[in-house]
């Protein structure tokens, strides 16, 4: 039997210890383009005169942006997005943890119509929310206002004000705080609730010393998240703020952006500003969830005691209900209405329901406007690929960190989890900075759209993977490398098949967050590569009431049949 070659032996570990060190590199340079170039860019233009531009001088160092953060009106908009966001994650957290209990510990009546009114919200943008509420809400042509006038009663509802925000916030954020609270009230077991009950206490004692404690974590989570979200949202200050002449920080970049003379580099530093207080949230939400443990699921099994409400059974499904009404049912009304309408005039209250002013003609001549049927052509491209290359590097990122022993996992993880701090709006302008100045010819494409929406939900793409890979132990992997498959074999063959559904449900969630996005398109798109969001605030800023309507429900439309076929796909039952 002839030995092997010390020199063939000494190749392969050569080529080894290249691989262990050539796979993180590659990741690290990606990341590198993705995350940390343009967030670098970012931080730079801030302290300069101008911003980073191919072709220009290069801008002078200055703290004036910085020092711009101190006058009157940009202190003001600091406070209103504070404000805005913390009252309304409160009600926002308030509502959807009230529905998920009902939902899993209670015996509302109804189950089904409650669990239903938790998620049906997610259907509707917060853009287009902002957008019916304009609509219904409005002081002087608002249908609710109209009906109030009709009836005599001498109130108005202003949607244009910081009380409107906050309202549109509550409703079209109560859903996230439901699906994070409703599964771990489910997985709760109830034996400690019992042994309360037991020991005398009431219900509220109960819920307030041994339920809410439990589920503490998901509480702060489902909070911290919503607070993360409502800071940096743009579309709803912008629509019911401008108005009023509100704005929060998003609203502020945009205007010194788009005003002129642009004042670019004071909007890099007001994202900076913004960027600090996400950060300062996102640190709070991972301490808190550092020391999270799922010890409620054991070897024991239990059936999660359902709460007798008793004569509060009947009233618990109204709340369920109104909510339904108020997030769901209302805006699709004015949307309908506005859609439909053969004129925007609309004399009194009753006149709503004359079907005789109803006509297709808008609906029509929007499946006819050549910019929409455009902009529908280019979301799904850009989902599509978003789906299937975001869902693919998030992947690997997430093979690299949770199944492999290779140097730098937790600066990849780091890096991977770092925009969820990053506001959305100015994750546009960086990559719009960073990007422009390469050698590379995709600005103007829809590759930087993209690579933005892969970069800026790297954070949720990468959590929903790992969560599916850690599900499935690494032994399985391991026996079938030792019987001799190479690792590649042993992922496509054991580990692809077992995480199929979760990797597909990654794959429908990018799918969807990148068809919903406006932010971070704001500064990326031209002529050639507006998607649906974009035409949608377009149409918004010309006043187009009856186009914005229509736009609003096909666009609603279309991510409810792909979110179904999507959940059929996945093989999910229901919605």
């Amino acid at each position: 039997m002839s030995a092997i070659p010390a020199t063939a032996t000494g190749t392969r570990d050569e080529a080894r210890r290249a691989f262990h060190y050539a796979l993180p590199v590659a990741l690290m340079l990606a990341l590198t383009f993705l995350v940390l170039y343009p967030l670098g860019t970012l931080i730079l233009a801030s302290f300069l005169t101008a911003p980073p531009r191919p072709g220009t001088p290069f801008g002078l160092f200055t703290l004036a942006n910085y020092a711009a953060l101190f006058d009157a009106g940009n202190l003001r908009a600091a406070i209103n997005s504070v404000v805005f966001s913390v009252v309304g994650s409160v009600a926002a957290l308030g509502i959807g943890g009230l529905l998920a209990w009902l939902v899993a510990r209670s015996d509302v009546p109804g189950k089904p119509l409650v669990a239903l009114a938790g998620v049906a919200p997610l259907f509707i943008s917060s853009l287009v929310g902002a957008v019916a509420y304009s609509l219904l809400a409005s002081p002087r042509s608002g249908f609710i206002n109209m009906a109030l006038r009709d009836l005599g009663i001498p109130f108005v509802f202003d949607i244009y004000s910081g009380a409107g925000i906050i309202y549109v916030f509550a409703l079209f954020y109560a859903p996230y705080a439901f699906m994070f609270m409703s599964g771990a009230l489910q997985l709760m077991n109830p034996e400690l609730e019992e042994a309360a009950e037991a020991h005398g206490a009431t219900r509220a004692e109960v819920l307030r010393t041994v339920t809410f404690p439990l589920i503490k974590p998901a509480l702060l989570g489902a909070g911290i998240l919503t607070l993360v979200l409502t800071l940096e949202n743009f579309p709803v200050p912008q629509v019911l703020g401008t108005p009023a002449g509100i704005e929060t920080i998003p609203s502020l970049i945009f205007r010194n952006v788009m005003s002129s003379p642009a004042r670019p580099t004071q909007a890099a530093a007001s994202g900076m500003l913004l960027l600090v207080l996400m950060w300062f949230l996102v640190w709070l939400q991972q301490r808190f969830l550092r020391n999270q443990a799922f010890h409620t699921v054991t070897g024991k099994g239990f059936r999660p005691k359902l709460m007798a409400l008793k004569a509060w059974r009947w009233p618990a499904f109204a709340f369920a209900m109104l909510y339904l009404l108020a997030a769901v049912i209302l805006p699709l009304f004015a949307l309908f209405q506005s859609a439909l309408r053969n004129h925007s005039f609309v004399p009194n209250f009753i006149s709503l329901f004359d079907v005789q002013a109803f006509t297709l003609r808008h609906f029509i001549a929007t499946l006819n406007y050549v910019p929409f049927q455009g902009a529908v052509i280019n979301s799904l491209i850009v989902g599509v690929a978003t789906a299937l290359a975001g869902t693919g590097f998030h992947f690997l990122l997430s093979y690299y960190v949770n199944r492999t022993t290779y140097p730098w996992r937790p600066a990849i993880e780091y890096i991977a989890m770092m925009p969820v701090a990053v506001p959305s709006l100015i994750i546009g302008m960086g990559f719009l900075w960073a990007w422009i100045a390469l050698p590379l010819p995709i600005y103007g494409t829809l590759t930087i759209l993209v690579l933005a929406y892969t970069a800026r939900f790297m954070p949720q793409g990468f959590r929903s993977v790992s969560s599916t890979i850690l599900q499935v132990h690494r032994d399985l992997e391991d026996s079938a490398i030792v019987a001799g498959a190479s690792r590649t074999r042993a992922v496509m063959d054991i580990l692809a098949p077992l995480i199929r559904p979760g990797i597909a449900s990654a794959m429908l969630l990018l799918f969807l967050l990148a068809m919903r996005e406006l932010s971070t398109s704001v500064f990326l798109f031209t002529a050639e590569t507006r998607v649906l969001a974009i035409i949608l605030y377009e149409q918004w800023e010309s006043g187009s009431w009856a186009r914005v309507a229509t736009i609003s429900l096909l666009y609603c439309a279309l991510l409810f049949v792909i979110t179904v076929a999507g959940r059929k796909w996945i093989g999910l039952r229901g919605l």
